[in-house]
């Protein structure tokens, strides 16, 4: 009996150094896990949501500067409006004029002319009373004029003058009067014309 060998001797006996061949091809690297994942997803949810926040909150600032602007406009020029409404209708009633621009306590609502008479010496004398319905100590400058003939609006003025009262505190009441040194002969009447009045320590409206 003959004994049979392979001549292929490296099938038996491999080259040393060298690897057999590995007996599966390596695949793709494996996917990272699910809670990496979800981390890399929250995280650019969270940034997402960040930047809407942040345009919304500019988007609302925005809107609230134009709403305060146009609000202003509107409504401050409605209360212009209602003021200016309110002081003409004190002028057409009372026929007195004022550089004031308080609606609220007009000036020519303060004031009263009691008597037009002769001063006694020729002259004519305007008195009255004077109440300040304001919060704060005022000052005072009344404007009468002096007629010669007819009442109120009507007549030829023939004087003229202003009187100051100065530092009148809140709700109190003082006297003014207002005196001319000659009239003419006949009737004659006296009349409050213009009424101004001012905080205490400040510029009069002009």
């Amino acid at each position: 009996m003959t004994d049979h060998f392979d001549d292929d001797l490296d099938a038996e006996f491999p080259v040393a150094g060298v690897p057999p061949a590995p007996s599966v091809t390596p695949g793709p690297n494996p996917p990272p896990p699910l809670s990496a994942i979800d981390e890399a997803r929250d995280q650019r949810g969270c940034v997402t949501i960040l930047i809407v926040g942040a345009l919304l909150a500019i988007i609302a600032l925005v809107l609230a500067i134009v709403l305060v602007a146009v609000g202003i406009r509107v409504f401050g020029n409605s209360d212009e409006d209602a003021n200016a409404k309110v002081l003409q209708q004190v002028f057409v009633e009372t026929g007195i004029a004022t550089a004031s621009r308080d609606a609220l306590h007009p000036p020519q609502r303060d004031i009263h002319l009691g008597s037009c008479e002769s001063d006694g010496s020729g002259g004519v004398k305007a008195s009255g009373t004077l109440t300040n319905w304001t919060t704060q100590t005022a000052d005072y400058e009344i404007d009468v004029s002096f007629r010669s003939s007819g009442s109120g609006s009507s007549g030829e003025e023939f004087a003229a003058t202003a009187v100051s009262v100065v530092a009148v505190p809140e709700h109190a009441t003082t006297t003014w009067t207002a005196i001319v040194a000659e009239r003419p002969g006949g009737a004659y009447a006296c009349r409050v014309v213009a009424v101004n009045r001012w905080p205490t320590g400040t510029t009069p409206p002009s």
